[in-house]
């Protein structure tokens, strides 16, 4: 049985019990930062403590081999959003999983929640990869307007250019995608069953009215920890907090949740690392699935679509590039070329690439974690 395991869920509830949540974070801010309530285990840094804490039996469990100078350090990995570019996170988790890189902890932004959530919840890259190929995107669109509706729109314009009618823009949904098919179907992928530990996670969204940063996380943690000036919420229903966080604002409708009505984590933080550094992690990877591709656009965009997508790569360019030089992470940028809104068919050119680029820099990353 794994250290881990043997790591009983009651430990951490006497903890609390016991201990004023308030005073035990600042008296062990370093080395407790998260409890996972749903995989019952304490974070590993917990055992590089000498703490005469017997949680089981008459034992006390020896600590796990630590990385560096006999303490523990804690790696977190960041995944940005980037639509189905994404899908390079796969095949970055491969080439991790392969040499034997453990994050810790795990942080995504839009489409990088989608993966960081589904390997939080113990599924492996390979697991991940195999839902990736098989992804039907265009069956999970559920439009909140009828092509009937569009066309009335469209008949309203001439008319209120004339001035017969008023502003015909409150006729318009908040967005042109429910997201509820999209929801329910990682609800179902949450069902999967595990095949390796489960981690922490943290997931972004923006609240579209009061525009604060949303950060979804374990409930204990959420209640704890006040970090960053960032606004954090229980993860209560998984599916809702990741489909918030890929909820581009107008395309999607906002992701109602405890009254907040929230939108892509992306449009203040694409890349989550400084939370992950926040939340006590010593190392962050961060995956950035922006930069190159302002380096790799040739012809102009062809679609509505592409434009937009195009519009918020600029925006958050400036804002990726200042977060990179601000944290102490190592950064892997995937170069991938031609992958739109809807490329469901280069999916596995993305997984590739992803993987390719992490191979690439695994000596400078191995140097980065000593």
């Amino acid at each position: 049985m794994s250290q881990r395991s043997q790591a009983p869920l009651h430990l951490g509830a006497f903890i609390f019990a016991k201990v004023n949540p308030r005073i035990f974070k600042n008296a062990f801010h370093k080395q407790f930062k998260i409890i996972n309530r749903q995989s019952g285990y304490l974070p590993r840094s917990f055992w590089c403590l000498d703490l005469p804490i017997r949680p089981s039996g008459s034992k006390v469990l020896p600590p796990p081999p630590c990385r560096k100078g006999g303490i523990y350090v804690k790696l977190g990995l960041a995944l940005s959003g980037g639509t189905l570019r994404g899908s390079a996170h796969i095949g970055v988790l491969e080439a991790l999983w392969e040499a034997g890189i453990r994050p810790d902890l795990i942080a995504g932004t839009s489409a990088g929640s989608v993966i960081a959530s589904l390997y939080a919840n113990g599924l492996s890259p390979a697991t991940l990869r195999r839902i990736a190929l098989s992804f039907k995107g265009r069956e999970l669109i559920d439009w909140t307007t009828s092509t009937f509706d569009i066309l009335k729109l469209i008949a309203l314009l001439p008319l209120q250019y004339l001035g017969f009618t008023k502003d015909w823009t409150r006729l318009l949904p908040q967005g042109f995608v429910r997201g509820a098919n999209f929801e329910r179907f990682l609800n179902q992928l949450f069902t999967l069953p595990p095949t390796h530990p489960k981690i922490p996670l943290f997931i972004t969204a923006v609240d579209i009215v009061s525009a604060e940063s949303i950060i979804f996380t374990d409930p204990l943690f959420a209640r704890g920890y006040e970090l960053g000036g960032w606004v954090y919420l229980p993860m209560q229903d998984k599916g809702a907090c990741v489909r918030s966080s890929c909820s581009l604002p107008g395309l999607f409708t906002p992701r109602v949740i405890d009254g907040r009505s929230l939108v892509d984590g992306a449009v203040r933080m694409n890349i989550p690392a400084e939370v992950l550094v926040q939340a006590g992690c010593d190392k962050v990877i961060v995956v950035d699935l922006h930069d190159t591709e302002m380096k790799n656009v040739s012809a102009p965009p062809k679609t509505f679509l592409d434009v937009f997508m195009r519009g918020v790569d600029i925006m958050q360019n400036e804002i990726i590039s200042l977060q990179l030089m601000d944290e102490n992470v190592f950064a892997l940028q995937p170069v991938i070329k031609g992958v739109g809104f809807t490329s469901f068919d280069k999916i596995a050119y993305c997984i590739e690439q992803g993987r390719q680029a992490t191979l690439a820099k695994m000596d400078d990353l191995k140097a980065y974690l000593q």
